[in-house]
C-alpha cells in the first residue's frame, strides 16, 4: 500500500510541474505579443505574430500592375511600408491586394476609398476631372511636357506653394494623401502612318476621359475609350489611332495592330494619387501613420525615374519590333494645338468656380515649365 501511495504521488507532482512549466512559456509568448496595444485598421483590430502585432491593411486599384504606377507602388510603397513597419515599430503589415478592378473598378478609385472599400488605393486621375479639377489640371493643359523627371519636379514646386493640392482629399473625400505618381508620356498609336496634324483629319481616334480635349478641332474625331478596350477597338477598325500612356500599350501589344507611333509631345501628366481612407487613418498607431506618409512622399522620385527608363526602354523596344517610331516637330504641334478650343482658359474658370486661384495656379505651372527650359507650344489665355 505503501509503495501504491509513493508511486501516486511522484506522478502528481509531475503532473503539477509539466502544468507550471506550461504555463510560464504561454505567459512568456504572450507578454510580447500584446505589448503593442491595438494596432488596428478598419480592415481588422489586429492580431498578435510573434513579437509584432499585426496591421491588415487592404490596398487596391482599377489598374493592373503591368502598368508601370502600380508596379511601382507595389516596388516602392508596399515594399518600404512592410520593411519600415517591421524593422521600426512593434507592428506587421499583412496587405491584402486587389488590383486590376478586383474590388474598386477604374474610374471609381476615388469613391471607393472614400467609402472604405479597401484602406489604400491608387486613384486613376484622369477620371476624376469633375470631382478633382486641380489634380486633373495638366489634362487641360496639352503639349506641355513629356519628360518625367522635370513634370516630378514641377508636381513638388506646386505642392509646395499650393496645399490644396493635397488637402482637397481629408476636407472633401475622406482620405488621406499620401502620394503622386506620374504617367509616362502619352503615345499616339495608329494603323497608318500620322507625321504630321494633316495625317489625323477625319481619323477616329481613341481617348480616356479628359485626353479627348486633345482631339476637339483637330480634324480626327474623338471616341472614349480606356487602356482595358484599346487593342480591340484598333484590331477591329472602330478607331484608327489611341493616345494611351505608352507602356501600357507596349504590355498590351498594341503594336500588333497599330505598328506606327508618334511621339506628339501630348504631356505627362499627374496620373495617379495615393491616400488612405481617413477612418482607417485614424486607427493606426502614429509610428506607422508617419512611416505610410514618409513613404508616400518618396514615392514620386521613384516613380518618375523608373518611368522615365521605362520610356526609354520602350522606345528601343518597339523599333526592335518593327514599328515605325516617329517624332511630332515643335512646328506641327504649334499647328495641332492651334486647332484647340482654348482649354488652358476654360481651365482657369473651372478652378476659379471650384474656390481656387485659377490663373495665379496656372501661371505657375507654366512658370515652372519656363524655368526648366520648357517653351509653350501655344500662347494660351491664362486670364
Amino acid at each position: 500500500m505503501k509503495s501504491w501511495k509513493r508511486v501516486f504521488t511522484a506522478v502528481l507532482a509531475a503532473a503539477m510541474m509539466l502544468a507550471c512549466l506550461s504555463g510560464c512559456g504561454g505567459n512568456s509568448g504572450n507578454s510580447g505579443g500584446n505589448s503593442g496595444g491595438n494596432g488596428g485598421s478598419n480592415a481588422g483590430a489586429g492580431s498578435s505574430s510573434g513579437a509584432k502585432t499585426k496591421i491588415t491593411l487592404r490596398i487596391g486599384s482599377g489598374h493592373s500592375e503591368s502598368n508601370p504606377w502600380i508596379t511601382a507602388l507595389e516596388d516602392h510603397f508596399v515594399k518600404n511600408v512592410s520593411e519600415r513597419v517591421s524593422a521600426e515599430t512593434d507592428y506587421e503589415i499583412e496587405w491584402v491586394k486587389s488590383y486590376g478592378g478586383s474590388v474598386i473598378s477604374l474610374g471609381n478609385e476615388l469613391q471607393g476609398i472614400q467609402d472604405g472599400l479597401v484602406d489604400i488605393g491608387c486613384i486613376i486621375l484622369v477620371f476624376e476631372a469633375s470631382r478633382l479639377p486641380l489634380q486633373t489640371m495638366v489634362y487641360s493643359m496639352p503639349f506641355s511636357c513629356s519628360d518625367p523627371l522635370i513634370m516630378r519636379d514641377v508636381i513638388k514646386d506646386l505642392h509646395a506653394a499650393y496645399p490644396e493640392f493635397t488637402s482637397t482629399y481629408s476636407e472633401q473625400y475622406n482620405q488621406q494623401f499620401l502620394g503622386i505618381g506620374v504617367s509616362d508620356p502619352y503615345g499616339f498609336y495608329s494603323t497608318t502612318e500620322v507625321k504630321s496634324l494633316a495625317d489625323v483629319n477625319g481619323m477616329k481616334i481613341g481617348a480616356a476621359g479628359i485626353n479627348l480635349g486633345w482631339i476637339e478641332g483637330s480634324g480626327a474625331v474623338g471616341l472614349q475609350t480606356s487602356l482595358n478596350d484599346t487593342y480591340q477597338n484598333l484590331q477591329t477598325n472602330v478607331c484608327g489611332a489611341t493616345i494611351q500612356p505608352t507602356h501600357s500599350c507596349v504590355n498590351l501589344k498594341v503594336y500588333e495592330v497599330a505598328p506606327y507611333y508618334l511621339d506628339a509631345n501630348f504631356n505627362v501628366v499627374p496620373f495617379n494619387a495615393i491616400t488612405c481612407n481617413t477612418d482607417t487613418w485614424n486607427d493606426l498607431p502614429q509610428e506607422v501613420q508617419k512611416i505610410l506618409s514618409e513613404v508616400g512622399e518618396s514615392y514620386l522620385d521613384y516613380e518618375a525615374d523608373y518611368i522615365s527608363k521605362v520610356h526609354a526602354q520602350d522606345i528601343e523596344d518597339l523599333k526592335s519590333l518593327g514599328c515605325t517610331i516617329n517624332e511630332l516637330s515643335f512646328e506641327e504641334q504649334q499647328k495641332w494645338a492651334a486647332t484647340l478650343p482654348d482649354l488652358v482658359h476654360g481651365l482657369v474658370g473651372t478652378l476659379n468656380d471650384n474656390g481656387y486661384s485659377g490663373s495665379e495656379i496656372v501661371t505657375k505651372f507654366y512658370e515652372l515649365l519656363d524655368a526648366k527650359g520648357v517653351p509653350m507650344v501655344r500662347d494660351w489665355d491664362l486670364s
